[in-house]
């Protein structure tokens, strides 16, 4: 794979069952025109045809089918606009427009929903659709931004402070919206009551709901009543009724008594509460099972069980949970499962593995169909495998992760890459940095050392307020294992990472520069003080770091440059609100002064995820900065 085949990845996305369980409807992406478009799709659950466009986009996204069947409502932004809800009929035709919101109708709220817009959400009788969108504060000024609140502004999206996030109820009349709830604070995750009498959300309801991880479960009538049904004490997000009314489902982590900004590296977990009032009762444990699938819709009920997405040792298991919290996998193996829908009998997933950013899979009576080939374009192009490797800690502690070599014998210089988060998982899906890099003749290194997801949360909660210890020994110690190999040549070894991976190429630039000839270091966290004032997630990142500042010090890596002295990339963009861009500039300032070997690449615009999702253009000339840079450096006998 080079730079030029990331036009060939095609990836599907927010499945959506008609409601007899006949036929999938998803969303397509793809590259076109130097441009990401995306488009509605639909194929049979059957299997045996292909599937079929139902829209042109050119920026089409999270279709909700009505309980009825007649209607389709998605997500459209026109031209150079934002997304506005729109409905056409079930079987195709015309979509026509139903909002005009100043901010666009979907924008994410939270961490968990930056992976896409929210869909809006049919009520049971198929006559209205509840949505977010963002409302600007009536009394805001023109001349200025007055805050009073952290979490003002969100990477990707700019300053939030002055225009909340909202609940919605739109009906097919074609009346205005109606606006729901309190105006003052965000509300995500909306879902109806069966009877459709109420909407349930997430929000947050205490006085200092900047300065902590806290939000609750509210119930809103449709004549603006409300009811608080969480205490004030967790994190709560996919509030859901149960298909009697009975129960509140939802995700959480579980009480944050003690320390109310305790929230990362902590596994999601499957409660209720009783709607008519109580205490909730966790369903699923914390060991072994993490629910963090990533899911921005509201739950769903197969029977009297809930289907989660349960981590997994880099694989994403789609899971039955039962009332008594008992788990039972319905899709497992060395697979991702991305989103899915059930209706009608049938499971409709977006499946990922090594080799593809996802297809259609139908799970019907215990059996799977796969309904697309999307990745056939690339997979002619002869992906490399991923090789389980292992590896074992000073301390004894064991170490997971997977080499992605070149085609041929070798031996190859390696590549060791960091994963963002930490409290993410590498795995079982298409990466395709590692496959780019593997097909210039490097051998990638991925893994998922103390701090990361899908081990438990004992493992994702190791390093919290030391980060560069135990996760760092990990990943040395993995390194090392795969040096010893004979189709490795261990001693052109160079290290690369974005986000927490930026940090961490910092951090083994600074401790372990015997293992490495070059490091890069991309959109990382190099000064954990400056981080707690720039970050969007300033309170979050308390809880990675610890609450004493002189820790944060000692984890800063700018706090160790004199120990730098192999060459360093340090690649930024501007517009990074989640990392901003003057750690890459002190990082820089700090090594320049040392007379360090140093570049730094600073890219204009852009978000904290652009490496990932930005202009396909940019995208190909940072691959091919990053596969020239380890050339240079780690070529035989430099």
């Amino acid at each position: 794979m080079k730079p030029q085949d990331i036009d060939h990845i095609r990836t599907p996305g927010f499945p959506c069952l008609a409601p007899d369980g006949s036929r999938v409807l998803f969303v397509e992406t793809s590259i076109e025109s130097d441009a990401v478009r995306s488009t509605l799709w639909i194929v049979p659950a059957k299997g045996g045809e292909q599937p079929r466009r139902l829209t042109d986009g050119p920026r089409d996204t999270a279709p909700a089918w009505s309980p009825d069947g007649r209607w389709i409502a998605f997500l459209r932004a026109e031209g150079d606009g934002l997304h506005q809800l729109h409905v056409m009929p079930g079987g195709g035709g015309a979509p026509r427009r139903l909002t005009d919101h100043e901010f666009g109708v979907g924008s994410p709220v939270t961490l968990r929903h930056a992976r896409g817009v929210a869909a809006p959400v049919w009520s049971p009788d198929s006559t209205r659709l509840a949505y977010v969108a963002r409302v600007r504060d009536p009394g805001a000024p023109a001349s200025h931004k007055r805050i009073d609140r952290l979490h003002y502004r969100i990477d990707d999206l700019g300053f939030v402070h002055d225009r909340r996030s909202q609940v919605f109820v739109a009906s097919l009349e074609g009346a205005a919206p109606a606006l729901l709830g309190n105006g003052e604070v965000d509300h995500w995750d909306v879902s109806w009551h069966p009877e459709g009498s109420h909407v349930v959300v997430a929000t947050v309801r205490h006085d200092d709901y900047d300065l902590d991880e806290v939000n609750d479960v509210v119930m809103i009538g449709l004549d603006g009543t409300e009811r608080r049904l969480t205490a004030g004490n967790t994190t709560v997000n996919l509030p859901t009724f149960s298909p009697d009314g009975a129960f509140v489902y939802f995700v959480g982590i579980g009480p944050l008594d003690g320390d109310r900004n305790d929230a990362r590296g902590r596994s999601v977990s499957l409660w209720r509460v009783p709607a008519s009032g109580g205490a909730p009762q966790r369903l699923t444990d914390a060991e072994p099972h993490d629910f963090d699938d990533g899911r921005t819709r509201p739950l769903l009920f197969d029977g009297d069980s809930v289907l989660a997405g349960r981590l997994e040792r880099g694989a994403v298991h789609l899971c039955r949970i039962a009332g008594d919290g008992g788990v039972a996998p319905l899709i497992a193996g060395r697979r991702q499962v991305l989103d899915y829908h059930a209706a009608g009998g049938t499971i409709a997933a977006i499946v990922a593995d090594e080799a593809s950013a996802g297809e259609i899979v139908v799970l019907h009576d215990g059996t799977e169909r796969v309904l697309t080939s999307f990745g056939s374009r690339l997979t002619r192009l002869g992906l490399r495998p991923m090789e389980e490797i292992g590896a074992v800690s000073p301390d004894g502690y064991p170490v997971h992760g997977w080499l992605i070599k070149p085609e041929g014998k070798g031996p190859f210089p390696l590549l060791l890459h960091v994963h963002g988060g930490p409290d993410v998982q590498a795995g079982y899906s298409l990466f395709d940095e590692a496959q780019v890099c593997a097909g210039a003749g490097f051998a990638v290194l991925i893994g998922n050392p103390r701090g990361s997801a899908g081990y438990g949360e004992a493992h994702a909660r190791a390093i919290r307020g030391r980060l560069g210890t135990v996760d760092a020994d990990d990943l040395v110690a993995l390194c090392e294992a795969a040096r010893r190999r004979p189709d490795i040549a261990g001693t052109r070894c160079g290290v690369t990472g974005g986000s927490y991976g930026g940090f961490m190429t910092a951090w083994l630039a600074a401790h372990q520069g015997r293992l490495f000839k070059a490091a890069l270091c991309e959109r990382g966290v190099y000064s954990w003080p400056s981080m707690m004032g720039t970050s969007d997630i300033s309170t979050a990142t308390v809880s990675m770091v610890g609450s004493d500042p002189s820790a944060w010090i000692v984890q800063s890596p700018l706090s160790h440059v004199e120990q730098i002295d192999i060459p360093v990339m340090i690649m930024h963009w501007e517009g990074d609100r989640r990392v901003a861009a003057e750690q890459a500039q002190q990082l820089f300032a700090a090594l320049r002064s040392r007379r360090k070997q140093v570049e730094f690449l600073l890219f204009p615009g852009g978000s904290h995820n652009t490496s990932r999702n930005g202009a396909p253009s940019v995208r190909r000339e940072r691959l091919e900065i990053v596969i020239r840079f380890f050339q240079k450096h780690l070529a035989d006998g430099h």
